[in-house]
């Protein structure tokens, strides 16, 4: 007799979760996703005199898949060209804080170019504690330093950036540098930033929804440095789009049958499915990132319900 459904409240057999766990590492190469990728990887490699990449879209469309698939490879691509402890990281990739502040910046960077973080020799230099609090210094002064400020933890930085010869950086959900939106917030961001920049010589790569183009409108200076890449939905009105669409939506459907069935889709099931194309366009509007959601499968069978 064919075994009962798994209940919701259990976990997934090893098998079935194993086969989730690929689906959801799965990336799906489209026309939009590839543009955008040999766009921003020229501008990494020779970014024309700007300091700033300002990598906008709607949420969902993909902006975070294509900075990890640009990091990863050309990381690979650094470790297979020089080998060894110690490899150059070309690009590295961190998501922004939120509530944004420096420390915790540079924090991320540090982790992210597998940097050893300087705590007890730095946090007592600034006059703090491990936990973030006031602490006196040997001579029994406390630091007037800012905490945020960190000051240490920038030239950490620094070294760092220098010594792995980065040559990018991308910052994952940048609207979190804005903090209210108010123009001396952007301000000092923006001067933080191209202070950064200029120390460095590091490209910032700052992705996040539309409203990220606020930076452009700070001062002439910042729109002189910046440049755009727009990474648009797929448009319904377009042909080529809905190209493309589709054959994302295809090649998503495929890896879906693999994670519920452990096979290939018959021509006919993926038909069927396909038939309704523009019922997955509208759950997620031409947007990737929230196709895939829309495609996975929550709760797979058991081979006994094929």
């Amino acid at each position: 007799m064919p075994r009962k459904p798994i209940p919701p409240s259990e976990p997934l057999p090893p098998e079935l979760q194993a086969r989730l766990e690929v689906f959801k590492r799965y990336t799906v190469e489209h026309a939009m996703l590839t543009c955008k990728d040999d766009e921003l990887t020229q501008k990494i490699w020779e970014p024309g005199g700007f300091a700033f990449v300002l990598l906008s879209g709607p949420t969902g469309v993909g902006k975070s898949e294509l900075q990890r698939v640009i990091t990863h490879r050309m990381q690979t691509h650094a470790q297979v060209v020089t080998p060894g402890d110690r490899l150059p990281l070309p690009v590295i990739l961190v998501e922004t804080p939120a509530p944004f502040t420096y420390r915790e910046w540079y924090e991320r960077v540090l982790r992210a170019l597998d940097e050893p973080i300087i705590e007890e020799v730095i946090y007592r230099e600034m006059g703090t504690s491990l936990n973030g609090k006031k602490a006196t210094s040997g001579r029994g002064r406390a630091s007037t330093k800012p905490l945020d400020e960190a000051p240490e933890l920038r030239l950490a930085v620094e070294k760092a950036l220098a010594k792995r010869r980065v040559l990018a950086i991308f910052s994952d959900e940048a609207q979190h540098l804005m903090a209210d939106g108010e123009t001396e917030d952007l301000k000092r961001c923006w001067d933080w930033l191209k202070s950064l920049s200029n120390t460095t010589g590091v490209l910032f790569v700052l992705a996040g929804p539309y409203q990220l183009l606020k930076f452009r409108r700070i001062s002439s200076q910042a729109a002189r440095r910046s440049t755009d890449v727009h990474f648009p939905r797929y448009q319904l009105e377009n042909p080529k789009d809905c190209t493309a669409f589709q054959g994302a939506l295809l090649a998503l459907l495929k890896q879906a049958c693999l994670a519920v069935a452990g096979r290939e889709a018959k021509k006919t099931e993926l038909q069927t499915l396909m038939d309704h194309w523009p019922l997955f366009y509208r759950g997620c509007l031409g947007c990737v990132g929230v196709l895939k959601k829309l495609a996975r499968p929550y709760r797979l069978s058991s081979p006994a319900e094929r």
